[in-house]
């Protein structure tokens, strides 16, 4: 009997040999058949998952930001969220991988009002994964109840993109305790904990 194919995972084998070569090339040096060898593939079987080449860089894209969507929906541990944060920061190689095909469409999505609506939709997604941890903490007593959960979760991914983009072109002068440091002194002034309660006299 022929060997049944999963053509879910063919894709996702696809879109994973996409990133290793975005992130080694950039998005501008990446050819189909580029991504064919590293899947170990010939164009002709791509283009039988994806319509063209666009289709499969989306892909790739598609697949880091999945990989940090699934991390904020199904946060296990660690419970604290700066400790959530540093899972992605770009301190291995695969890290600093996925951070090269992130930016990698940063310049595309200037130009082009497609793939800049992706780009909002995927950060309106990781705003609102951020958001509902912190409202669930703020139930738990964990954090205050006084921080707005959609504004600092804006704020927490803009900080983040903001110096893991240095970190990535700048690893050498990034390692990973600096990383680690800047994002403690960054993120934790947004996450109070909830204020004891002063006893009043006489109780």
């Amino acid at each position: 009997m022929p060997k049944k194919i999963d053509h879910d995972e063919r894709r996702r084998d696809i879109a994973r040999a996409a990133i290793a070569v975005i992130g080694e090339q950039g998005i501008d040096n990446t050819r189909l058949i580029d991504v064919a060898r590293a899947a170990g593939a010939t164009t002709g079987s791509i283009t039988h998952y994806f319509e063209d080449k666009d289709a499969v860089l989306l892909a790739a894209l598609d697949h880091v930001a999945q990989n940090i969507l699934f991390m904020l929906r199904h946060p296990e541990k660690p419970e604290d969220l700066v400790e959530l944060a540093a899972l992605i920061l770009p301190v291995d190689e695969e890290n600093r991988r996925d951070w090269r095909v992130w930016m990698s469409f940063f310049s595309r999505a200037i130009g082009d009002p497609v793939l800049a609506r992706i780009n909002k939709a995927y950060y309106d997604e990781f705003r609102d994964g951020l958001a509902a941890i912190i409202r669930r903490q703020q139930d738990e007593g964990t954090l205050s109840a006084y921080i707005d959960p959609a504004v600092t979760g804006d704020a927490i991914i803009s900080i983040i993109d903001g110096f893991c983009i240095r970190a990535t072109l700048e690893p050498e002068e990034w390692p990973v305790k600096r990383q680690k440091t800047q994002l403690e002194a960054m993120l934790r002034p947004l996450l109070p904990k909830p204020e004891k309660r002063r006893a009043r006299k006489g109780e």
